[in-house]
């Protein structure tokens, strides 16, 4: 903004040559008055059509009409005698038009005013050059500001959109932290809530296994520590074979018989980590909720598509998920890849949880 004040205060150097004309002219006094009071009426408004502040606090309505007086006071002080040389002030009404307008509407104006001004001219009597002079620099002017009009059209909404992706980026993070602390303190929480259940019981008849179950406690409070840091970093990068072996643990913890099937399948490193997440989700919500005697883990690939399955024969109606539960942020990962989550009972009792992701052959 400081550049184009500076070229609006030096474009108006250009102006004063009309004055002195003027008042080496041969008109009558009170009509050098008049055409200097319309002069400077010219000047200010050109000065607030280009300055944004003044524009932007009278409104559009204002803009359109400071340009159309840009345009009638040329033509008034022409008409009351003024030099020929006042012709140069149409330049300034297509550089005002062109930086006030859309650039469709400016260049017609830029054409219209070049026109209009070459026949004027040419039948008051102008030198062909003179008139050929005028027509150029009014196209060249009204053509250039039109252009930087537009640039800084584009450069505002490039800054714009990159703000707005910035605020998405900031608010994608929020939630992919949300997100995996969710998933990864659910898990931890639930097994450490567990085993120490466990060790509570068996302190008093089996004191050697109530310290070891104590002592897998903390392995999986460090555990969790870590990986919370690895998810606040961006770090956290989670295996399927890491989440099978978890559940494994959890699930033998909670007496629960454990199957899994297919854990030798070879996954892409995307499709691979949302479904040990799965994994994860799906096992904790066995051991929180459903009170099973068996879980099962079934992986295939096939026709292009990877196929996570996680089943318990529980009761399915106390695992019934709540709205921002861990299956919706397993939704929201599954999403990312095109993949599709699909939770609910078993038509034969328990609770189901189906991930399928698409993949590339």
């Amino acid at each position: 903004m400081l550049r184009l004040t500076a070229g609006v205060g030096v474009g108006l150097l250009f102006i004063v040559g009309p004055v002195s004309d003027l008042y080496r002219s041969s008109m009558g006094t009170a009509r050098v008055a008049v055409t200097t009071v319309l002069w400077i009426s010219f000047v200010a408004l050109y000065v607030l059509t280009m300055r944004a502040g003044y524009r932007l606090r009278l409104g559009p309505r204002a803009t359109l009409v400071f340009i159309a007086a840009l345009l009638v006071l040329p033509i008034v002080m022409l008409s009351l005698g003024a030099p020929g040389s006042f012709a140069i002030l149409f330049v300034y009404f297509v550089a005002a038009a062109g930086m006030r307008l859309r650039a469709d509407a400016a260049l017609v104006i830029v054409v219209a005013t070049a026109v209009g001004v070459g026949i004027a001219a040419t039948a008051t009597g102008s030198k062909g050059d003179a008139v050929a002079s005028y027509v150029l620099v009014i196209v060249a002017i009204g053509t250039m500001m039109t252009a930087f009009n537009r640039q800084i059209r584009v450069n505002r909404e490039l800054q714009a959109a990159r703000h707005e992706l910035a605020r998405f980026a900031v608010t994608d993070e929020r939630l992919r932290i949300a997100r995996d602390l969710h998933d990864l303190l659910g898990h931890s929480l639930s097994v450490i809530n567990l085993k120490s259940e466990l060790a509570a019981k068996l302190i008093e008849t089996d004191a050697k296994r109530a310290a070891a179950e104590l002592a897998d406690v903390q392995a999986v409070g460090r555990q969790a520590l870590a990986e919370v840091r690895e998810a606040v970093q961006g770090y956290r990068q989670l295996a399927l074979v890491d989440a099978l072996a978890g559940a494994q643990s959890a699930l033998a913890a909670a007496g629960i018989a454990y199957e899994v099937d297919g854990a030798q399948v070879r996954l892409p490193a995307d499709v691979d980590e949302v479904f040990a997440w799965a994994v994860r989700e799906g096992t904790t919500n066995v051991l929180r909720h459903s009170g099973a005697a068996h879980c099962a883990v079934r992986i295939s690939d096939r026709a292009g598509e990877a196929t996570l399955v996680v089943e318990d024969d529980g009761a399915a109606s106390s695992q019934a998920a709540p709205a921002g539960s861990g299956l919706a942020g397993l939704s929201e990962r599954a999403a990312r890849l095109r993949g599709r989550l699909e939770a609910g009972p078993r038509p034969d009792g328990g609770f189901r949880l189906q991930l399928v992701v698409p993949v590339s052959q």
